[in-house]
Order: C-alpha cells, then structure tokens, then sequence
C-alpha cells in the first residue's frame, strides 16, 4: 500500500490552482507572438482537460456550442500488414470523444476561426510558418514554460533527457492533471472525471482520488467536533 501511494504521489506530485492556471493564460501575450491563437489553446486545455496533441489537431468542424470533439489519441486497434500474420499498431481515426467546455470558449474559438479564414478540415491552432500544419507539441511546451516562469508559477516536469535534471515551469500535461482535480472537488463523482478525460478504464482516474486525500485531511483536520 505505502509502494502504491508513493508511486501516486510521484505521479500526481504537482498541480496548477485555478487562479495559477488563470494568471498564466491572462500572461501569454508578454512572450507570445500570437497571443490569441495561444491564449485559446491554453484555455481549451484548461477546460477541457485534453493531451497537447488533442488540443492542437481540433479542427471548426468539431465545435459545438458547449462542447468541442478531439481525437482520443489513446485508442488504437491492430491492423495487419500484407499477407502476413504480422499487425502493427494504427491510431483509429473514428476513436473520438465528446469534452464539455464553457459556451464563452466555443463562441471565443468560433470567432477566431472566421475571423481568420480557418474553413473545415484546417487546424484551428495552425503552425506560424503554414496553415497547412497544425503547432507541434515542443512550441506549446516552451511557451508555456515561458509563461509560468513570467508569472512565477513553478512546478516540476518530466526529467530532461539530455541533462538528467527537471524541467521547471508548468507543461501542458499538468493542465490535464489541475483539470482533473477541479473537476473532482466540484463534482465528487469520480465517473464524470472518467469520462472528461477519456480514460478507458476508472483505475486510471482514481489516481486523482488518491491525490486529493491530503487537502482532504487538512480540510477535515479543521473541523471541531
């Protein structure tokens, strides 16, 4: 058990408060040079809760009114290569899930798209040298370092290959995780995180519940009985 919640903790060591996440979105024009296209991915994962690269392959198509579509990049099925009796994994291009946001982000996304002649079957966060590309998850990753070290918000991220060490500042994953837990202290319902972020199976998820006991322990340590 003391192995598991260590292996939690390590995996859920870090999350973003909402008005953290705020104060980074509210900061992107002071490094980005495309504010608006990148303030609005940042929210979209924000809300959302989605994988960078669910985030940068929405395409206008798939924007309701309080809803956005996104590819599930964590499906895939198996697929046979010639004759042989060898299959090779393939990302499942009907693999989609259905994320709630708020009616303001959808109109928001809505709006950038005419206003920039982003037509169905584009990317809506196109990359800045071609429209014909979507932005590639390493320009996200920097500038969203760039921002929280801006706005002095600071967390540890996945170990850095070439020097051994972390690298500092939010990254993109951890929106996802801060989504995740916002959701669960508004709800409670750990079923409705589930399926937010597209998981396959409530173990997943319920790493989140294990990450919340310490502020559950310091709310309830509060309480005078």
């Amino acid at each position: 058990m003391t192995l598991y919640r260590e292996t939690v903790d390590a995996k859920f060591s870090g999350f973003l408060e909402p008005e953290e996440v705020r104060s980074i979105i509210t900061a992107v024009p002071r490094v980005s040079l495309h504010p608006e296209r990148d303030q609005l991915l940042l929210e979209l994962l924000w809300q959302s809760g989605a994988r960078v690269t669910e985030g940068i392959t929405l395409v206008p198509e798939h924007i309701g009114p309080t809803s956005v579509i996104l590819a599930n990049l964590k499906q895939f099925k198996r697929m046979k290569v010639g004759r042989s009796s060898k299959s090779i994994r393939v990302r499942d291009v009907a693999a989609l899930k259905e994320v709630v946001v708020s009616q303001q982000l959808c109109d928001r996304l809505k709006a950038y798209c005419k206003a920039n002649g982003i037509g169905e079957g584009e990317w809506v966060f196109s990359s800045n040298r071609s429209k014909a590309k979507h932005l590639n998850r390493e320009y996200v990753w920097k500038m969203l370092g760039n921002v929280s070290k801006a706005v002095g918000v600071f967390r540890f991220g996945k170990r850095n290959p070439r020097t051994g060490g972390r690298f500092k500042g939010a990254f993109p994953h951890l929106f996802r995780h801060s989504n995740a837990m916002k959701l669960l202290e508004e709800t409670g319902d750990i079923s409705i995180v589930k399926e937010q972020l597209g998981h396959a199976l409530i173990s997943t998820t319920q790493g989140y519940a294990f990450a919340r006991q310490p502020k559950i322990r310091k709310q309830v340590s509060k309480i005078q009985w």
